[in-house]
């Protein structure tokens, strides 16, 4: 499975772009503005997009990607773009930005019979196939200060899965569940430093020591590499500085992680899952 860093921070500068993954062309995690990083060409190739949560870096390209790319899917008879979320976060969506205010409703253009966006709602364990693709998306548990989810991308029934944890605070119940999955790589959050780590506990983000919390979750006998997402363009040198030095301070921790090596991702990666 291939794994495109389209962006991966929580907020922009010169090359630097917000929350979106490609996955075998096909599938997306989230729509921040990473997403305007693909040619029209790799656009129209897009048919499935999941959303984590309503906030901006997550969602901020998917109108603009959906004006690009109506009149030639319509042109050549193209299913809707399925854009995949949780209840509240569709309804979100549809109240804020697809409102013919902020933004048309492209789940009634180019027509109601034939729109270029379908809105599909999906709910905590589901787990989603598609006609078409081998690939299977599970829906787990994520927490943030809005409705949010997490999801574990598998390339075929059965096979390891890549875990994205999209924007979370500590979260009891997403290591609940990935202690019952074989997981390929764990894509986690750490948006702010130490230094701001007030913060981070009020907007349900990780920082360095939190983060290393939710490592030590991580089951001893388990062994898949560890992607670090979404840190702040300003701060993402001194967050990476803080994790090297609480993981000199802690053996402990430093053995666990031994079979799970630390990636700091960045924008343009492609990676093979």
């Amino acid at each position: 499975m291939q794994l495109q860093v389209l962006g991966c921070s929580g907020a922009i500068a010169q090359g630097v772009y917000t929350s979106s993954f490609l996955i075998d062309a096909a599938i997306a995690l989230d729509s921040g503005t990473g997403l305007g990083q693909l040619t029209l060409a790799q656009m129209l190739q897009l048919d499935h997009i999941f959303i984590t949560h309503t906030h901006l870096d997550h969602i901020a390209a998917l109108p603009l990607l959906l004006d690009s790319v109506m009149s030639i899917r319509t042109q050549t008879a193209r299913p809707p773009v399925q854009v995949y979320a949780l209840p509240e976060t569709l309804y979100a969506l549809r109240k804020h930005i697809f409102n013919r205010i902020i933004w048309p409703d492209f789940t009634a253009l180019p027509s109601r019979d034939k729109p270029v966006l379908n809105f599909v709602p999906v709910r905590l364990g589901q787990v989603v196939t598609f006609d078409g693709l081998p690939h299977q998306v599970q829906v787990l548990p994520a927490q943030h200060t809005v409705a949010a989810a997490a999801y574990a991308v598998r390339p075929a029934a059965h096979a390891p899965a890549l875990v994205y944890t999209g924007d979370t605070g500590p979260n009891p119940l997403l290591w609940q569940n990935l202690a019952q999955l074989d997981v390929a790589g764990l894509i986690i959050e750490a948006a702010f430093s130490n230094q701001e780590s007030g913060l981070a506990r009020a907007a349900l983000h990780l920082c360095p020591n939190s983060l290393l919390g939710e490592l030590r979750n991580i089951p001893a006998n388990s062994h898949y590499p560890i992607y670090i997402t979404h840190t702040k363009p300003a701060q993402a040198q001194q967050i990476q500085a803080e994790v090297k030095a609480l993981l000199q301070q802690d053996a402990q921790l430093t053995n666990l992680l031994s079979q799970h090596p630390l990636h700091w991702l960045q924008c343009g990666q492609t990676i093979r899952i």
